[in-house]
């Protein structure tokens, strides 16, 4: 078992608590996307577009079982969440 706040997730609780977070970056980069693209900077609307592909595979790489990667991945995406907050993204509520 991995020692975190997500130890007593079970398998199920954590895998959706993972998908969840790059669903939730996914809609930041989204939002990140169009923002870049009102302001006419097509080279951000590539770079975000192209980090929100990567995301979506690096999901899909990751393992239903592999309680590591998950919580990796769920810590490395709430890091970019804030990063994109902290820069103002608007986000759709």
């Amino acid at each position: 078992m991995v020692s975190n706040e997500y130890e007593d997730y079970s398998d199920t609780v954590l895998y959706d608590v993972f998908y969840e977070a790059g669903t939730m970056l996914g809609g930041w980069l989204v939002a990140a996307k169009r923002e870049a693209l009102a302001r006419g900077n097509i080279a951000a609307v590539t770079e975000y577009e192209a980090e929100h592909i990567a995301m979506l595979d690096e999901r899909d790489d990751v393992g239903v079982f592999d309680r590591v990667a998950q919580i990796a991945k769920i810590e490395q995406w709430h890091v970019r969440c804030a990063e994109l907050d902290a820069q103002k993204v608007l986000v759709a509520s």
